[in-house]
């Protein structure tokens, strides 16, 4: 029997939203790796110049006034966005994750981001053409009903505000990733077999979280006979039987994740006048940092700012193929 099969006839795993599925569970959803936000800026490192991009992404798109980020994390691209912007308001479903946002712009001293915790499929706790415009990060594959959050987020805009949309299509995934495993440790004794089973052409994923009053070590260990981390191929009937007294709860969270076509569609259902798919400030960036030789680079942020800032305004506006499942631009 299939394992995912043998999950659902076997376990009886129960539905919950995505922040109660992990998010809540986590102490940073970017396992502290962001930079400014986490870390210093690292000009040497490509990675970072991306991150830099997405930043003047979502300024340049949604403008520097009063801002929506929905989904903010660990306050990405909130944080990031926030100086240069009039406000920012961050909303989530997780209450730890707002709590982690709340604890990382205390710490930056960055006062003008405000963060809300605003339970899944509830109304945004706004008047309607609050903002200027809004943010959402591959947030809206994370909520039970996407196209109710599109709809709020369209609400909560003036009009003429805008929506930048990066979202996690899974045409990504067709390369054998379509089913994938992991292990993560919730605390010494405390570990998590996290499933994912991704239907491409449905555009949905089902994931599963079981949860285990053992180490990840020991859960690892138990499966793999102690050959290595766990693979997909161990995960079978017969190895959850022998793990399976040691399991303490069971999780299930179907999730929708739209294309760039489905996406565009849901926008022009919602109201938004135009849809526009276009290239990304993260990817010019980065093509950016790999046409400078080393020598070449700024040795500093604002000297990276100088030069990521022009070619970002140039790619968000630079129309893309919704085939390729691009960043979008709605516009009230």
């Amino acid at each position: 029997m299939d394992v995912f099969d043998w999950i659902k006839k076997n376990l009886n795993p129960r539905v919950c939203d995505s922040a109660e599925f992990i998010y809540d569970e986590m102490d940073s959803q970017s396992e502290r790796c962001l930079p400014i936000i986490y870390r210093p800026f690292d000009t040497t490192s490509r990675g970072d110049w991306r991150e830099r991009g997405f930043t003047f992404d979502y300024l340049y798109s949604t403008g520097s006034g009063r801002l929506l980020d929905f989904g903010p994390g660990d306050g990405w691209p909130s944080l990031n966005v926030a100086p240069f912007a009039g406000e920012v308001v961050g909303v989530d479903a997780s209450k730890r994750r707002v709590e982690a946002c709340e604890e990382n712009a205390e710490r930056l001293g960055i006062e003008n981001a405000a963060f809300v915790h605003v339970p899944h499929s509830t109304r945004l706790p706004f008047p309607d053409g609050h903002f200027d415009g809004a943010m959402a990060a591959s947030s809206v594959e994370q909520t039970p009903d996407p196209l109710f959050a599109l709809e709020e987020i369209y609400r909560v805009i003036r009009p003429g505000g805008r929506l930048r949309v990066w979202y996690e299509a899974l045409a990504r995934y067709r390369d054998g990733r379509e089913r994938e495993v992991w292990v993560r440790s919730v605390g010494g004794e405390t570990a998590q077999l996290i499933l994912t089973d991704r239907h491409i052409d449905e555009e949905r994923a089902d994931q599963f979280n079981l949860v285990f009053d053992v180490s990840a070590q020991h859960l690892n260990k138990t499966i793999t006979g102690g050959t290595g981390e766990i693979t997909l191929d161990d995960v079978t009937p017969e190895a959850l039987e022998e793990v399976a007294p040691r399991i303490t709860d069971v999780r299930a969270c179907p999730l929708r994740h739209p294309s760039g076509r489905t996406l565009a569609a849901w926008l022009a259902d919602v109201g938004f006048r135009e849809v526009l798919p276009t290239e990304s400030g993260a990817d010019a960036a980065g093509s950016l940092f790999d046409q400078l030789a080393p020598q070449d680079r700024p040795s500093d942020l604002e000297g990276v700012d100088a030069l990521v800032k022009p070619v970002v305004e140039k790619a968000i506006e630079t129309p893309a193929a919704i085939e390729g499942d691009p960043m979008i631009t709605a516009m009230k």
